[in-house]
């Protein structure tokens, strides 16, 4: 066994197996940059109460990871202001009321324009009946006055004939003309009377009465032509009345959503984040601008990693890099986001762990996460605040930076000897 120890062939092997194993520890730190001074953060979605009242029940518990958009009930009003609505309700009856009494106004109108008509229609047959009454009666007048017309000449043509031959005296002749020439007169008042009433019932079948206390057309006809122009207005305010009615229900209507909206306020939280914190509690008052509850975005997470300065130029956003997160052993792949230097503001973004300033001679570079891993860590805050690895792949600089090392040593023992010859 000693023997076996002391080959030369054994130690030599056992010498190349440790130079190979430090060789590999220590390969990562010659191809890439290391840094284990990284941790998980994501920013944060703050949601705040837009309206004063008090915060809802059921609010998802503090790291619950939301794998689908939730809508929650975020603000209920206490006492919301309800003036303007009654307002416009009692504006809306009242409209409401006038149109309806409006519309009884124009049906009873109607009920009297239409009795009107049928007492109108009914006088008028009335008076045609009359006039044809009198018409037949001056027609049968004029007839017998005619037949006594020509009676009365006959006996005059015969007075004129006797008193010619000296048979009858010129008294019986005057007579006798005098009465022909009365009953003649009568016939033509007779003739003229037929003719009139004649007229009269033409003008009555058109409407138009002709006879003494008539405005051309009967009380009945002309109070319907006045409640023929009453209608009118009536129903012009009875549209009118309706379109406010109208306009007042749209008002209402809008005016209810305002308040529904202002009684309460319901919120959405989106998919892929996780509630980080909850600030209000449950049925507790809150006022306009109060913070309710903060969600971190799983889905955007970024590692930052601080770094010395001298590599700020070699590391630009959209390079590769790789991430293991401490106590795991899967690697990530990644890609910086950003590069911030140490004289930089400080970040004002709303991140779920804070980001201190790059020490002094560093740089604060943020690498983001692939996004399939924000559903592999749904649970647990999504693994926000963890601390992790990063390696930056160095490129073909990497002689020239063992150059600069060896270049940096030589003149450093170069400067040495030169104060120890100073020294003696």
């Amino acid at each position: 066994m000693e023997r076996f120890i002391r080959k030369g062939s054994l130690r030599l092997l056992l010498a190349l197996a440790l130079i190979a194993l430090g060789t590999w520890a220590f390969l990562p730190y010659l191809t890439h940059r290391v840094s284990t001074s990284a941790f998980v953060n994501a920013e944060l979605v703050r949601l705040t109460a837009p309206i004063p009242g008090r915060v809802a029940s059921g609010l998802p518990p503090k790291g619950r990871f939301l794998a689908m958009p939730m809508p929650i009930e975020l603000i209920e009003a206490m006492a919301p202001d309800r003036r303007h609505l009654a307002g416009l309700e009692q504006e809306q009856a009242v409209a409401e009321a006038r149109a309806q009494l409006l519309a009884q106004q124009i049906q009873e109108i109607e009920e009297a324009s239409r009795s009107l008509g049928e007492r109108g229609k009914r006088h008028r047959t009335a008076t045609l009946r009359r006039l044809q009454a009198e018409l037949e009666e001056a027609e049968a007048d004029h007839i017998a006055c005619m037949t006594e017309e020509e009676e009365r000449r006959s006996h005059r043509a015969r007075m004129e004939a006797l008193a010619r031959n000296g048979h009858a005296p010129l008294s019986r002749l005057e007579e006798a003309r005098a009465r022909h020439d009365g009953v003649f007169a009568r016939c033509m008042a007779a003739d003229a009377r037929v003719v009139r009433l004649r007229g009269e019932q033409a003008a009555a079948r058109q409407g138009i009465f002709l006879r003494d206390g008539f405005n051309d057309a009967p009380y009945s006809e002309q109070q319907r032509d006045r409640l023929q122009l009453r209608r009118q207005e009536l129903e012009g305010e009875h549209l009118r009345e309706e379109t406010r009615a109208a306009q007042l229900a749209r008002e209402i209507a809008e005016e209810r959503r305002r308040l529904d909206r202002v009684s309460h306020y319901q919120a959405v939280l989106p998919a892929g984040h996780v509630v980080w914190s909850i600030t209000a509690s449950p049925g507790t008052s809150v006022v306009e601008g109060q913070t309710i509850l903060d969600v971190a975005n799983c889905a955007e997470r970024f590692v930052v990693v601080e770094l010395p300065e001298r590599d700020f130029e070699s590391i630009q956003a959209g390079a590769e890099a790789a991430v293991r997160l401490l106590g795991g052993d899967a690697w990530m792949r990644g890609e910086v986001l950003r590069v911030r230097g140490s004289a930089a503001r400080s970040d004002e973004r709303l991140l779920a762990a804070q980001v201190p300033n790059p020490s002094p001679r560093h740089v604060s570079v943020e690498v983001s996460l692939p996004e399939s891993a924000a559903s592999e860590v749904g649970e647990g805050y999504c693994q926000i605040g963890r601390l992790a690895e990063v390696r930056f792949r160095r490129g073909a600089g990497l002689l020239a930076w063992l150059g600069d090392m060896l270049g940096t040593s030589r003149a450093s023992a170069s400067q040495a000897a030169r104060s120890a010859g100073l020294g003696r």
